[in-house]
């Protein structure tokens, strides 16, 4: 929570405050920080299927707006929305972040369903009218080819 009021106090630019992916984790975390930040309108992140309450709650308390999180999957993407609404949350805060770790499957695939994602959105579907995040940087630097040192490396060119 201090780091991040420190962040505050030292910019203007939007914050986008990512937690680690561990539900528990994150709920402690996240019931801090967003108090800290309450009325810089942060993106705070992320909300799945499975833990989505207390961060729904904490951004609408504090005024933020929420990724929420799903596999590369329009119907899985749906729910998550749903249950964010469900609990009160404005979609018009809401970020869809389809898990970037689904490029195993081929970047045609995934990009294939973003592009059908923003078309149900265009075409009225309020649940995939918001605006998407791809998080691509955090899943590159998880590769091997990132961890492996100068002299493992093949011949690139």
């Amino acid at each position: 929570a201090e780091t991040v009021e420190d962040v505050l106090d030292a910019t203007s630019l939007p914050l986008i405050i990512w937690g680690s992916g561990e539900d528990e984790k994150d709920n402690e975390v996240f019931t801090r920080v967003s108090p800290v930040a309450a009325g810089e309108n942060c993106l705070l992140g992320t909300i799945t299927e499975d833990n989505y309450r207390t961060l729904s709650a904490l951004s609408q308390a504090d005024g933020h707006k929420i990724v929420a999180e799903s596999p590369v999957d329009i119907n899985i993407a749906k729910q998550v929305n749903t249950l964010a609404l469900d609990v009160g949350f404005d979609l018009e805060n809401l970020v869809i972040f389809p898990d970037s770790p689904a490029l195993g499957y081929g970047i045609e695939y995934v990009y294939s369903i973003m592009e059908r994602t923003r078309l149900a959105g265009l075409k009225g579907d309020r649940l995939m009218a918001q605006p998407i995040l791809a998080n691509i940087g955090g899943e590159v630097w998880g590769t091997k080819e990132a961890k492996i040192s100068e002299a493992e490396k093949p011949d690139w060119g």
